[in-house]
Order: structure tokens, then C-alpha cells, then sequence
């Protein structure tokens, strides 16, 4: 089970657990509803439209509030689902309603809730006028400028509408130019930050803070000769008192005359060192991490080889 679950409460409801490829995937699903907890996370419900509209519509879970998402399997014509938000009493559907004619997306969602980071997952994807609209496994929706995405921007019209979502969520494919783009690519081409954060943000402070001691010393700098940053701060980052931050990771970077990537590099290495981890293991972790920074490479694979492909 993922210790970043986005959700304190999951219900798959009435006949959706059906959108499962078999029982494997079924009894995953069984297990992320039974498994709850206290805690700000909103809650979320998965149901097919067509048992949710009508006198005979399925019953909601006591615990659904004003906070609970929902993602719908859409199989009821288009005019209906204007009846959804009204039948589930919905405060701003816009932000808390995701319908998919799909059903496969109830197996990306099961998968997605099983990453380390379930926003890695895309349960589904559109495009509205000028942007690529992705909802991630989080359930949180980003729109990606397409003139912003690295080798989309270049398609004609008719090329970028025509792709597909992967089977397990992992990536969008245009079949036609033979081009995977996952949530980590598209989010490093709009948001060169926000991956850094999260990269950041998987580090134990322990090793973080002795990785960044050893930098330090190596090039002989006082904590003093950190521009941007005060001495004091310095030495808490370096004592496990505060997270380093990308902020603060910009700082160090320019200090030690590196840009941010190249500071995140070494201190991965420097971390994955700590940890002890064996020479072929850490070279894969280090190319993984350097793919989901930079969007480089071919870290996906083939349809084919894959099975997607809906």
C-alpha cells in the first residue's frame, strides 16, 4: 500500500468493480477500500453513471461529505450526466466530479493508488482548445500547453488529438510519431520545480543532511559562505532541524557553482551512497531518477511490448 494515498476512504460501488481486467486486480481493490484512515485526505467513490441516476440509484457510503471526489464510469448518454451533479448534491462538480466513458479506468486508478507517489498514474486524458487536459492518480487535473510539451508541440492538429492512454496509466501515446509522454515529462516541461520538490521530498532528512555536510566540506565552505542563506539555517539543515526546500537547494547550487539539476545529481548519488545500496542497483536509481527529471531517454515502453493500447 502506497504511504502517499491521497484518499482517507475508497468505495468502488455496485457493478464497477466489473471494469476489472480479473480477480487479482478485484481483491487490490477490495483491499484499498477496506483500508481507511483518519486524516485530512478527501475521500473518494468510484460507481458506473447509470446506477447513480434513477429512483433505484445505489446508496452512498455514511462517510461521504463535502469534500468526497467521485469517479464516475460513464455509461449513460452525454444528456444524463448533466443529472449527476444534481443527484449527488455536488458543491463545485467542476473540481470534484471525473466522468470517463472508458471502464479501463477503474485499473488505472487500482494501479495509480498503488505507486509510491500516485500522481505518477494518468487515469485520463482530453484536450481543450490549446492544452492537454490529464486527470492524474491523485485525482488532481493539470493542463499542459501543448506549444509547451516537448516534440507534441510539433504535430499538426489532427496528429495531437489522435493518442491514446496507456493500459496502466503509465503514459500518453501518439501512435502516429511513435511518442510516450508520462506525468513526469509533462509536469518537468511546464513546471521545472515541482519535480525537484518532489525529488527532494523522497530523501530521509538523515541522509540529506549528511550529504549536504559532505558537499559542503569538500569544497571547504564555511556554512557562513552559502549566499541567500543565513549561517544559522545552514546548520539546521545540516543538524535534521528543517527539510531542505528547492529554494534552499537553489541556494547551494549557486554556491557550489552548479545548477540545480547538477546539485540534485550529486546529491542523489552522495544519498544512494549512505544508503549502501550495490553498484548496479544505484545506477539504476540513478538513471530512473534522472528520467523522470528530464523526460530523456526511453524510459517507457512500447505499446506492444507493454499491451496497451485501448
Amino acid at each position: 500500500m502506497s504511504d502517499m494515498r491521497p484518499f482517507s476512504h475508497i468505495a468502488f460501488c455496485g457493478t464497477v468493480g466489473a471494469c476489472l481486467p480479473n480477480a487479482e486486480f478485484r481483491s487490490l481493490a477490495r483491499q484499498l477500500a477496506a483500508t481507511s484512515r483518519v486524516g485530512p485526505e478527501p475521500s473518494l467513490v468510484v460507481a458506473r453513471a447509470s446506477e447513480l441516476i434513477g429512483p433505484g440509484r445505489l446508496g452512498l457510503p455514511n462517510w461521504v461529505d463535502a469534500d468526497t471526489r467521485y469517479l464516475i464510469v460513464l455509461d449513460v448518454p452525454e444528456q444524463a450526466t448533466l443529472r449527476l451533479a444534481s443527484t449527488l448534491r455536488l458543491h463545485k462538480p467542476d473540481q470534484r466530479l471525473r466522468v470517463c466513458r472508458d471502464p479501463a479506468v477503474v485499473k488505472r486508478l487500482v494501479i495509480a493508488l498503488r505507486r509510491s507517489a500516485p500522481w505518477e498514474g494518468i487515469l485520463d486524458a482530453y484536450l481543450l482548445e490549446e492544452s492537454l487536459v490529464v486527470v492524474l492518480g491523485d485525482m488532481s487535473v493539470r493542463e499542459f500547453p501543448i506549444g509547451r510539451l516537448p516534440r507534441v508541440r510539433r504535430f499538426e492538429p489532427t496528429v495531437v488529438s489522435r493518442f491514446v492512454v496507456d493500459s496502466a496509466g503509465s503514459y500518453l501515446y501518439w501512435p502516429d510519431r511513435d511518442v510516450h509522454m508520462g506525468p513526469s515529462q509533462m509536469l518537468q516541461a511546464v513546471d521545472p520545480m515541482f519535480l525537484s520538490d518532489v525529488e527532494i521530498r523522497r530523501y530521509e532528512m538523515e541522509n540529506v543532511s549528511q550529504a549536504l555536510l559532505d558537499m559542503r566540506s569538500d569544497r571547504q565552505l564555511k556554512q557562513s559562505d552559502i549566499p541567500g542563506l543565513s549561517e544559522r539555517h545552514v546548520r539546521r539543515l545540516e543538524k535534521e532541524n528543517v527539510r531542505l526546500t528547492v529554494e534552499a537547494a537553489t541556494r547551494f547550487a549557486s554556491a557550489f557553482d552548479m545548477t540545480l539539476s547538477e546539485f540534485l545529481d550529486e546529491l542523489s548519488r552522495r544519498i544512494t551512497g549512505l544508503r549502501g545500496i550495490g553498484g548496479s542497483d544505484r545506477r539504476c536509481d540513478l538513471m530512473l531518477i534522472e528520467q523522470t527529471r528530464t523526460g530523456g531517454g526511453a524510459p517507457f515502453p512500447s505499446p506492444k511490448a507493454a499491451g496497451s493500447g485501448q
